[in-house]
């Protein structure tokens, strides 16, 4: 009889948490969102759980500034992230640098000067995934969120891509009503010797 009645109550704890769980609006990810969503490289973007939009739509804009055309080995690069959508209330991103051919890490990450506190780098695998952080969710003017970031160009000479998917949020904490959006940018390593 005591096997019956703790299986009976398993099931009904069981039953319980599922029902919780469902009826539960999905969480945002303020903190950040986990590795695997810049949209390279045959990754999906924000847009796998923030889907309430097109992937792209309405009047939100998404930019990269300061990739270079061309980069020397090595060398620092500040880049700015930079989203704008009227009527956002929080955001967020992720951003990835990786060799144009076969997706490898390219050079190194790492939040901008005073960033720290609203930018990470997470991994996975050997790829590093930029994210704002909870204080990198937050405006930095009306409508807009910008974050600045340094890249270090690789030693190696090939074909750099940057993939950025980044989420414009109505704040509610739920994946309701959020607008994703994206842009890519390539670098190419300096040429070296005659043309």
């Amino acid at each position: 009889m005591r096997a019956r009645v703790a299986l009976g109550a398993a099931a009904l704890s069981a039953s319980a948490a599922l029902f919780v769980s469902a009826g539960s609006p999905v969480a945002g990810y303020a903190e950040s969102a986990p590795p695997g969503f810049s949209g390279g490289f045959n990754e999906q973007t924000c847009h796998a759980c923030h889907f309430h939009a097109e992937l792209d739509s309405g009047p939100g804009r998404l930019t990269i500034a300061g990739v270079p055309e061309h980069f020397a080995a090595g060398e620092p690069y500040q880049i700015t992230v930079t989203l704008t959508r009227p009527e956002m209330k929080l955001a967020g991103f992720q951003l990835t640098a990786r060799f144009k051919d076969g997706g490898a890490q390219a050079g190194t990450l790492a939040p901008g000067p005073g960033e720290e506190a609203r930018i990470g780098i997470d991994l996975q695998g050997d790829v590093q995934y930029a994210n704002q952080r909870r204080k990198g969710a937050e405006l930095t003017l009306p409508e807009t969120a910008r974050w600045s970031l340094v890249w270090t160009a690789p030693q190696s000479p090939a074909p750099v891509v940057f993939h950025v998917a980044a989420n414009a949020a109505n704040a509610d904490e739920t994946a309701e009503g959020d607008s994703i959006h994206t842009t890519i940018a390539d670098a190419l390593p300096n040429r070296s010797g005659p043309p």
